[in-house]
C-alpha cells in the first residue's frame, strides 16, 4: 500500500433506514417513539390532531419538537398552529422526523416550507443480557480502586461530570432538572470513580421491558480506557432486576466514538430521525419553571 493513501474508515453499523420500514420494524419504532416520549416528558404540550407539540424551556432537541405520530386534518392549518406555538414558547419551530411519522405528506410540506435539517439520529436496541457483564477495569494501573455509585437523583458529582460533557447538563441545565422533576418512571444515575476521583455517569430509565440509556458522560482523562462499558453494565444490571429484558438508546450521527462503543456491545439500528427547523428571527427568553417544576446526553 502506498503511504499516500487513506485508509478507508470501517463502516457505520449503526446507520438506521429512514423509510420504508419492514412492518415489524415500524411497529417497534413506534413502540419506541413512545417509550422515549415518556422517559422524557415534556415541560409543556398542546395537542394538535395526531400531533404533539412539546416544550421544555430549549432543553434538548426532542423536548422542543413537535412528535408527529398520528395524521392531521390540514397540514397546511397545522403547519402554522406550530408556528404560533414554538414563536410564544420563544423557540424555533421544529419537528422530530421518523419514519413512522404522519402525515405522510408532511416531509415534502417541511421542505416546501424551508425547514432545514438539524442532523440525524439512529435509535438502536439490544438486549439486557450482553450488556450486564462487567467489563475490564478502566484503569491502566492494576491497583487503581474502581467504583460504580447509583442514586435515585443527580447528586452533585454526577452533575459535575455531566455538565462538562452534555449540552443538556451544562447550558441547558435548568430547563433538564425541571424535565427530569416530573419524569415519574424508575430512574437510576450511575456514577463511576476510578481512585475515588468521578470519571463517567450515565442514567438510565426503565418502562416495562425496556431500559433507555441516557446521559452517557465520560471525562478526557477517563476516555477510551472502558469507563463507559463499566457503566453500561452497571445501568444494565439495575434495570433487569427490575424486570427489563431489552436496552434502547439514540446516538447521533457525529458521535463516532459513542457509536463504535455501542455497536461493540451488540446493538443494531432500528431506524433513523432527524430533525427539521425553521428559522426563528427573535426568540425570547422563557422561564423555566413554566409548565414544570424546579430542576441525557438529556434526550437526542
Amino acid at each position: 500500500m502506498r503511504g499516500d493513501q487513506a485508509v478507508p474508515s470501517p463502516p457505520d453499523s449503526l446507520v438506521g433506514p429512514r423509510a420504508d420500514l419492514p412492518p415489524d420494524e415500524a411497529s417497534l419504532a413506534r413502540e419506541l417513539e413512545v417509550v422515549a416520549n415518556r422517559a422524557w416528558p415534556p415541560l409543556r404540550q398542546i395537542e394538535i390532531g395526531g400531533w404533539t407539540l412539546r416544550a421544555s424551556a430549549g432543553s434538548s432537541r426532542r423536548g422542543n419538537s413537535v412528535w408527529a405520530h398520528g395524521s392531521v386534518p390540514d397540514v397546511r392549518a397545522a403547519l402554522a398552529a406550530v408556528s404560533d406555538f414554538y414563536t410564544a414558547e420563544g423557540l424555533p419551530p421544529t419537528f422530530q422526523l421518523t419514519p413512522v411519522a404522519r402525515s405522510e405528506q408532511l416531509g415534502a410540506a417541511l421542505d416546501a416550507a424551508g425547514y432545514d435539517d438539524t442532523g440525524p439520529t439512529d435509535v438502536c436496541v439490544a438486549p439486557l443480557g450482553a450488556l450486564a457483564s462487567v467489563p475490564p477495569s478502566p484503569s491502566r494501573s492494576a491497583s487503581a480502586s474502581v467504583g460504580v455509585a447509583t442514586a435515585d437523583v443527580p447528586g452533585d458529582e454526577w452533575l459535575r461530570v455531566a455538565g462538562q460533557v452534555l449540552t443538556t447538563f451544562g447550558v441547558q441545565r435548568a430547563g433538564t432538572l425541571a424535565v427530569l422533576s416530573v419524569l415519574r418512571l424508575p430512574t437510576v444515575y450511575v456514577t463511576l470513580t476510578v481512585d475515588g476521583v468521578p470519571a463517567a455517569v450515565g442514567r438510565g430509565v426503565t418502562d416495562d421491558r425496556w431500559l433507555g440509556i441516557y446521559s452517557m458522560a465520560t471525562l478526557p482523562a477517563a476516555r477510551g480506557r472502558g469507563a463507559a462499558r463499566w457503566v453500561v453494565a452497571a445501568l444494565a444490571q439495575w434495570a433487569g432486576a427490575r424486570g427489563a429484558t431489552h436496552a434502547y438508546l439514540q446516538v447521533e450521527e457525529v458521535s463516532t466514538v459513542a457509536r463504535g462503543l455501542y455497536a461493540d456491545l451488540g446493538f443494531r439500528p432500528v431506524y433513523r430521525y432527524s430533525y427539521r427547523r425553521a428559522p426563528l428571527s427573535a426568540p425570547r427568553a422563557v422561564p423555566v419553571s413554566r409548565g414544570g417544576g424546579p430542576a441525557g446526553v438529556g434526550a437526542a
